[in-house]
């Protein structure tokens, strides 16, 4: 399977330019979206272990906090937000690395309490603007414990040098997960 990333104009002459003019094709179009660099996530994990420290909570559930009040909800493939039931209470499921997860509804099945939580995606699978909306939130909940953060200048700069470095790297080739 041919893999063809450019405007689509250049998409239109690649295909028209096929000398199979018979063959049919299935295509997808979808937008090119930056990921984010991997300063920005480590930006974040500066954050969030300062705000952890200054809170007495640990990493995961400072992670956990952050990434389900800023962050992007997981969906299947149907469009779906991915809904996760289990027999785990709260305080569990927020001292996980591995999921980052919101409560939403507690019940209870054969007398015993059932809990179904929203899935959130981690920090690596944010794109620029995505990790931008984290750490932005991040940000304004350090200032409010009276942690220093760098200045919304300082802030922009940084954005404005990811997103570089992405240019750079998707120009090479290379990918940043």
């Amino acid at each position: 399977m041919d893999k063809y990333t450019g405007k689509a104009i250049d998409i239109v002459t690649f295909l028209m330019s096929k000398d199979d003019k018979d063959t049919l094709y299935d295509l997808t179009i979808h937008k090119d979206v930056k990921k984010r660099s991997l300063d920005a996530n480590a930006y974040f994990h500066v954050l969030c272990d300062k705000l952890r420290q200054k809170l007495n909570v640990s990493m995961a559930y400072c992670k956990n906090h952050l990434i389900a009040s800023y962050g992007q909800i997981f969906y299947l493939p149907d469009d779906t937000p991915l809904i996760y039931k289990t027999n785990a209470p709260e305080e569990y499921m927020m001292e996980l690395e591995t999921i980052h997860t919101k409560c939403i509804k507690v019940s209870e099945e054969n007398g015993k309490p059932v809990f179904f939580y929203r899935v959130y995606r981690g920090s690596s699978d944010l794109n620029s603007a995505e990790m931008a909306l984290l750490i932005k939130g991040t940000v304004e909940e350090c200032r409010a414990q009276d942690i220093e953060t760098a200045t919304p200048e300082e802030i922009a700069h940084m954005n404005q040098l990811w997103g570089q470095r992405k240019d750079a790297q998707t120009d090479k080739g290379s990918s940043d997960t």
